[in-house]
């Protein structure tokens, strides 16, 4: 291992030589290259420290930078992601529009357009207040719908304004059909409902995921939710988010 003192002491030697030939240039030209000789010597690994010192440097601080690229990049990311799912939201709600209106085949429902006037987050018992009453048509029971998807069911109504329970509420129960066969769900006050087992019926049900849950209604289809599974259990999936801003209270029932 190489003494860091007599190195340094090597260096202080050689460097007040080569300021004794600069202050004396007569002196001998052998004694002057071999001077030089000796310093660049003794500087080499001085000059090979430094610039590994300076690489590792710029090489962290290269680092940190692309680390911080990476950081926004990811939240740039995750940005257009829920850009992206907003917009999936709205073009299928625009493109099940457009099959209700344009496509003969589905029936369009007797509805009334109805606004939210009261617990709009949903807050008390998964339910909220809307504009129309008896005075519209509306009874007790009718659907409430954003497109053919239903939201919820009236349950309190006076001449001016209604109640309406959702769908994600646990007060809300229904009769549904999934490949022909009927079902009893109930609410849960999460996004997604129960299977209650009919007294009168002693069969297995057999689902799979994906299947969709509808609403007979007359002579109109409204669609519920979706089959999946939790805990190996089936439940029935509901919409993540109501948009109470396109609401409209069936009335033809």
């Amino acid at each position: 291992m190489i003494n860091n003192k007599k190195v340094f002491l090597i260096y202080i030697i050689c460097f007040f030589l080569f300021l004794t030939l600069i202050l004396f240039p007569n002196y001998n030209s052998k004694t002057k290259l071999f001077t030089y000789f000796v310093k660049e010597k003794v500087e080499t690994p001085f000059i090979f420290v430094g610039n590994e010192v300076r690489d590792l440097f710029m090489t962290l601080n290269l680092n940190f930078n692309y680390m911080n690229t990476i950081k926004k990049l990811e939240n740039d990311n995750n940005y257009l992601r829920s850009i992206n799912n907003y917009l999936l939201t709205l073009t299928s709600k625009y493109s099940e529009q457009n099959k209700i209106f344009h496509q003969s085949d589905i029936k369009i429902p007797i509805s009334v357009g109805v606004k939210v006037l009261g617990d709009r987050n949903l807050i008390y018992n998964k339910s909220f207040i809307i504009n129309k009453g008896s005075k519209n048509g509306l009874v007790i029971g009718d659907y409430v719908i954003d497109g053919l998807n239903i939201v919820g069911r009236v349950v309190n109504i006076n001449h001016n304004t209604s109640e309406v329970v959702t769908v994600k509420s646990i007060n809300y129960g229904d009769e549904v059909f999934i490949n022909g066969k009927s079902y009893i769900i109930s609410g849960t006050n999460n996004n997604y409902l129960s299977f209650l087992r009919q007294k009168e019926s002693t069969e297995i049900p057999d689902f799979q995921s994906g299947d969709v849950a509808v609403v007979h209604l007359d002579n109109v289809i409204l669609r519920l939710g979706i089959v999946s599974f939790k805990n190996d259990q089936p439940i029935l999936l509901t919409s993540d988010t109501i948009n109470l801003e396109n609401l409209r209270a069936v009335t033809n029932d």
